[in-house]
């Protein structure tokens, strides 16, 4: 069965949906289900020759990119190999006297302390493979590109629209499971608010970044308002003001804080591109930024959100620094290979001291996405991320003085930077269904610039 490449695009768009949608919920099985549907796209897509072609044209022309991420998928594989004790004893000493502690007669042992949730970080990383793969071939033009922006931010604005319905009438369930925490905001189908508030800001920043095409593509200068209410560029402005109130009831300031800049980052990008301060972009940023403060003052009230930066426990904020502290710990002691992907839970189980009167706490992640992936890749992991990272940006750094390159590497720049800065206080990257729809955004970076059909002024 030879499938047109609209159909892929479609059947792309569904798997994508269902995997960041519902890995929200961090349930196993949905991760096997969504690797199970980006591996059948992948080869329904080398069915069609044209695109096996292209995607074989992607490989070679970003080999050393995709070598080193296998070189990564392998040695996270390697990591939940069952290995002799005696070996385990050489290369990972730490390793060795944890095992020796558990009073287990079981003579084979793997680098990472929990296999079981190593496996479904690595059909996370193939899926991240087949991304950078398949996406750059399946939308690879303008409208194509523009199509898939589209998708997001409707995706994001329906997330937006049930979460705050649901938090309205007081969140008595998470997907047809009685909800606990975070109660008086916006979660949707996520386990955490801030992670929630991530996915929103991504689908904001797709919706801000299919309006930079826009005005490309159709010559801002000379594109009327009312010619822009019969595009779907007056559909994106709802949305995304859907997507600001949503992002708002989080009540995350990690969230909140990250979609300011993101707002910040496309008002820099106005300046740089349009050479002007008034911009139709401009224009559009400054009315969100206007209505977010004009709902937050009518409709929630200013001192909520204050209060929520205000409140904070000082017993839960030391807490959370000295989560981060023993994850560093954490690291040093298992520095080579690290203690494998997934497994802070079980380290945090055997090693944290809780203080007092805090019975009760338990940690699956750091609160420090960096801190987290020391410990889970060690060193050797570090460094081949760090080659990958560097690859990457080489790419869409390559061409920087052209116009359709510039454009991207400053919005994709903008975008890593502000996960880095949330990471250091979240573990958003950690959820299975953000770092898959960022390594769809991510992805744009490797799409072949001079091909792409947008014109520029």
């Amino acid at each position: 069965m030879i499938l047109k490449k609209n159909i892929l695009q479609n059947l792309f768009l569904i798997i994508l949906a269902i995997s960041v949608s519902l890995n929200a919920s961090i349930n196993p099985l949905l991760i096997q289900i969504s690797s199970i549907g980006f591996i059948i796209v992948f080869f329904l897509c080398l069915k069609n020759n044209k695109i096996h072609e292209k995607i074989k044209e992607n490989y070679l022309s970003n080999k050393f990119f995709f070598i080193f991420f296998f070189i990564y998928l392998v040695y996270l594989i390697l990591k939940i190999v069952p290995l002799p004790l005696s070996l385990i004893e050489i290369i990972a000493p730490s390793n060795y006297e944890l095992y020796s502690s558990i009073k287990i007669d079981k003579e084979l042992w793997s680098l990472s302390i929990n296999p079981t949730n190593s496996f479904f970080g690595i059909l996370n990383c193939i899926n991240f493979f087949i991304i950078f793969l398949i996406f750059p071939v399946l939308f690879n033009r303008s409208q194509y590109l523009m199509k898939f922006l589209f998708f997001l931010c409707v995706l994001g604005f329906c997330h937006a629209i049930f979460a705050t319905y649901w938090m309205l009438i007081g969140n008595p369930s998470n997907f047809f499971i009685e909800k606990i925490h975070y109660l008086n905001a916006s979660t949707g189908l996520f386990v955490n608010r801030s992670v929630f508030g991530t996915f929103l800001f991504l689908c904001a920043f797709s919706g801000l970044y299919y309006i930079v095409i826009f005005f490309q593509k159709n010559q801002i200068v000379n594109f009327s308002f009312s010619e822009q209410l019969k595009s779907k560029v007056f559909f994106i402005r709802i949305f995304i003001i859907f997507l600001s109130i949503g992002i708002l009831t989080t009540w995350s300031r990690a969230a909140n804080f990250s979609y300011i800049l993101i707002l910040l980052s496309f008002l820099f990008y106005s300046k740089i591109s349009f050479k002007k301060y008034i911009n139709p972009l401009s224009v559009v940023i400054i009315f969100i930024l206007i209505f977010d403060v004009f709902i937050m003052a009518v409709f929630f009230g200013n001192a909520k959100l204050i209060e929520r930066y205000a409140e904070t426990s000082l017993l839960r904020e030391t807490i959370r620094l000295d989560l981060q502290a023993f994850g560093f710990e954490q690291f040093k002691n298992f520095w080579l290979f690290g203690y494998g992907s997934g497994a802070f839970g079980q380290i945090f189980k055997i090693f944290y001291i809780l203080p007092e009167n805090y019975s009760n706490f338990i940690a699956d992640h750091v609160h420090n996405d960096g801190i987290e992936l020391l410990g889970e890749v060690g060193v050797i992991g570090l460094i081949i991320l760090i080659i990958l990272f560097i690859s990457y940006f080489r790419k869409i750094f390559k061409n920087i003085n052209e116009q359709k390159q510039f454009s991207r590497f400053v919005l994709l720049s903008l975008l890593v930077l502000i996960l880095l800065i949330q990471s250091f206080v979240d573990f958003s990257l950690h959820t299975p269904g953000i770092p898959t729809l960022v390594v769809c955004i991510l992805s744009i970076g490797l799409i072949n610039f001079r091909k792409l059909d947008i014109n520029h002024h």
